[in-house]
């Protein structure tokens, strides 16, 4: 019984993560899409730790309601296999979220997140335990290009479960340096409340990727991700592959949406332009 709870702890909180962030990061950036913009962002992972393998696949579709309020909704789908409790896989549970961006001045931006995981998955361990969850999540960014920096506070209410904890942390911050107007390396580390009762030790992981801008507006992503201790999983692979489109694009749009990705990876360069301009860009950039 007790390895079914931690199995489905395992994968609810992998959807939750992998949902958090820009692909392939887990830290969230406080960028926003701009007022009618939108990004779909199809991540996919594989997890090993010992007999556990899962694989997640999560499409993320953010849209921008007004230019620092967008929506997003993120279903997923699962498989997940250990010797003891075989192989189980099919729909997961979906997010639905807000993303408030609440402070720019200059460089610095802050925005909360904040949601629920809606149990729309099949009631089996590792894809959904038929409760709904709640959480919360503070993103700070700085963008000091060619590099920016991420943070992340968030806190997240489970649902009530023997042997599992409900109230669950979780900090973490990354830092993306963009090589060239095409290429960016990025670095994440967090760490997250155990979430069983009878381990103390907070999950540790570091993350190694990177991301290529096929053209303006579609990107390509690779991420590798190990543990920093025993409580996390040994190790994990991401994928994945980012959209962002204007419906009914004009020149101006389709600019904005250039400099939205170059600024979500770090690469745009402060020019001499007067201060007023410059944050009205700002505002409807993707970080």
């Amino acid at each position: 019984m007790r390895a079914s709870l931690l199995v489905l702890a395992a994968g609810w909180l992998l959807v939750a993560c992998v949902a958090h962030a820009a692909h392939p990061l887990v830290t969230e950036d406080a960028g926003t899409q701009g007022a009618g913009n939108a990004e779909l962002e199809s991540g996919f992972s594989w997890t090993r730790d010992g007999d556990y393998r899962s694989f997640v696949f999560q499409p993320q579709l953010s849209w921008g309601l007004f230019p620092a309020l967008d929506l997003i909704v993120a279903p997923s789908w699962l498989r997940n296999h250990t010797t003891e409790e075989g192989t189980a896989r099919g729909r997961g549970d979906t997010l639905l979220d807000a993303k408030w961006r609440f402070h720019e001045d200059g460089p610095l931006s802050l925005a909360l997140r904040a949601g629920f995981l809606f149990p729309t998955g099949a009631n089996s361990p590792g894809l959904s335990n038929g409760k709904p969850s709640s959480h919360a999540l503070l993103a700070a960014s700085f963008d000091a290009a060619p590099l920016a920096v991420h943070g992340n506070l968030g806190y997240t209410r489970g649902p009530s479960l023997p042997g599992l904890r409900r109230d669950l942390y979780h900090v973490s911050a990354a830092a993306v340096f963009t090589a060239n107007g095409n290429l960016a390396f990025a670095a994440d580390v967090g760490f997250d409340s155990n979430p069983d009762t009878a381990q103390k030790s907070w999950p540790g992981t570091l993350l190694l990727g990177v991301i290529y801008t096929l053209r303006p507006g579609l990107d390509v992503d690779a991420g590798y991700q190990i543990r920093l201790n025993d409580a996390a999983p040994a190790r994990q692979w991401l994928a994945g592959i980012t959209y962002r489109w204007a419906p009914g694009t004009n020149p101006d749009a389709a600019s904005a949406l250039r400099r939205r990705a170059e600024v979500r990876r770090g690469a745009l360069r402060v020019r001499a332009s007067p201060k007023p301009e410059r944050r009205r860009l700002r505002r409807r950039h993707f970080l």
